[in-house]
């Protein structure tokens, strides 16, 4: 009898850390749950340790002296319109 239980024993389910090696529903969402957390962590990771780059540094350089620059062509135009309207209400 002993021999027949060592023939199957390799066709039992065994249990890994509460994760069973069957394809039940119920065993894909435990694994499901496990691989989201470990990508989650690995994303994390590779985040935390991401080395900024020149061109990341540039874009953020550049995005500042476009509205600088935008800002002082605003303020000009208006302070246009100001002194053109003034001049004119001068000559009246």
């Amino acid at each position: 009898m002993e021999n027949i239980e060592n023939l199957f024993s390799h066709l039992v389910p065994i249990n890994l850390n509460g994760f069973p090696t069957d394809n039940r529903p119920s065993t894909q969402i435990k694994y499901d749950i496990a691989a989201s957390k470990f990508m989650t962590g690995i994303s994390n990771h590779d985040k935390r340790n991401a080395t900024s780059s020149i061109a990341n540094d540039l874009g953020l350089v550049g995005t500042v002296l476009q509205i600088i620059v935008s800002l002082l062509v605003i303020i000009g135009a208006a302070l246009h319109w100001v002194w053109k309207r003034l001049l004119k209400k001068a000559t009246y």
